[in-house]
């Protein structure tokens, strides 16, 4: 079964992105909120943001899956991203399949993360049936924290984000039900 390229909430579209839309990707990059959340040690040079876009449309290239562009809907603007991918800047978590969400600061305390992040859950379960979901997320972050508790993920350890060198808390959700927390090494 192939991985949807759009799915729809109540409230949001999710859909794959286009080529052309590095600079809706470059926005919610750009967003300060957004930048430290995603880089708290201000590790990533400007081509950074340029660099994942292209590596999240080859990753729907070369897998069948990977974010969605979120729009909420009537506006149709893009929002943010969400959707399944490869954490591939984690090597020791490359192949695990992680749910990811950034939104705008606009689009933060309404549920849309929840919203948009527990489809992607649904249809990865569905689509693409991994042992397990993880969710990378720094320490510091407990807006994110909450929606992967809301989603059902525990805190399964702590790894570090291979290209910027931080720390990320590891979140996962396997066979359904919440993982049981990793010792304080992550192992």
């Amino acid at each position: 079964m192939q991985f949807p390229e759009r799915v729809e909430t109540p409230r949001l579209v999710l859909r794959r992105f286009g080529d052309d839309e590095l600079d809706a990707f470059i926005a919610v990059w750009s967003d300060p909120s957004v930048r430290a959340a995603l880089d708290p040690a201000g590790a990533a040079d400007p081509a950074h943001a340029p660099e994942r876009f292209r590596h999240h449309l080859e990753h729907w290239r070369e897998y069948g899956f990977g974010l969605w562009a979120v729009e909420e809907r009537p506006r149709g603007e893009v929002a943010g991203w969400i959707g399944p991918t490869h954490p591939t800047f984690v090597p020791e978590l490359a192949d695990e399949v992680e749910i990811g969400w950034t939104l705008r600061r606009p689009y933060w305390g309404r549920g849309l993360a929840t919203e948009g992040a527990a489809a992607a859950v649904e249809a990865a379960v569905a689509h693409l049936e991994p042992e397990r979901l993880v969710s990378l997320i720094t320490p510091d972050n407990r807006r994110s924290i909450a929606v992967a508790t809301r989603l059902g993920m525990r805190e399964a350890g702590r790894v570090r984000h291979g290209e910027l060198g931080f720390e990320l808390c590891v979140y996962a959700l396997s066979g359904g039900r919440a993982d049981a927390p990793a010792g304080a090494d992550g192992a």
